[in-house]
């Protein structure tokens, strides 16, 4: 097996000093007070704190000139760029860390009136959807998710339900990307609807898995290891 999903190295690096909307953020990137694109559904305020340092990726295109990737904790690198966690995911499949001998056979497949993250193949030539759920929130460490109320969230558990009654297999991943964290749980605190169609989704056979994995600073995501998942 890999020893870890290599991500690519981000060419730039700042501070960050305010977030403007849930997509835009400003930042000082070799002097200047730059817009960056947070590619990112949550809050993230235990995390883009202002000083705090980041690293981004240049681009040409769009209404930013920066990616947000990671912000720098002095300790640990958290990824806060949510588009790569489908491909985290996919990598620990291909390489037997979950979900051992599963096939991915596509992405974003459609379902019903929308679509999931990925289909799988099992080894018994069963059919699986799955839902893949960043979680950068980690207090005490708890590794909890939301971050911020997700109506999308819920419905996603809600929709996993069906496909198991509709003969599929279903899955949600939670791929935690804190390196204190030990347990995952729900936020209850914060959204109880998301919680409570978790747990529905879990009662009617959905199987939920928590996986952490640990940014390092050769930006490869380090598989670490299943979580306990803790609905109660």
């Amino acid at each position: 097996m890999s020893v870890g999903f290599t991500i690519r190295r981000p060419d730039v690096e700042g501070v960050f000093v305010r977030r403007i909307n849930r997509f835009v953020g400003i930042g000082i990137i070799n002097g200047v007070e730059v817009a960056v694109h947070i590619h990112d559904p949550g809050r993230l305020t235990e995390l883009l704190k202002p000083g705090v340092r980041f690293y981004a990726y240049s681009k040409q295109t769009g209404k930013t000139r920066f990616y947000l990737t990671a912000v720098d904790l002095g300790d640990e690198l958290v990824l806060v760029n949510s588009a790569i966690h489908n491909d985290a995911v996919t990598w620990l499949i291909h390489n037997g860390y979950i979900l051992k001998d599963y096939d991915v056979l596509r992405r974003e497949p459609r379902f019903s009136d929308g679509r999931f993250d990925l289909l799988l193949k099992s080894p018994n030539n069963n059919y699986a959807f799955l839902e893949v759920k960043g979680v950068t929130l980690e207090e005490g460490g708890l590794a909890k998710f939301p971050d911020a109320p997700t109506l999308r969230g819920a419905r996603h558990m809600l929709k996993l339900v069906e496909a198991i009654k509709s003969g599929y297999e279903a899955y949600v991943v939670f791929l935690v990307l804190r390196l204190r964290a030990k347990v995952f749980t729900p936020n209850s605190e914060l959204d109880q609807r998301f919680t409570e169609s978790l747990r529905y989704a879990v009662k009617n056979g959905v199987k939920a898995l928590a996986y952490k994995m640990v940014l390092t600073r050769n930006w490869v995501l380090t598989p670490m290891g299943y979580l306990e998942v803790r609905l109660a």
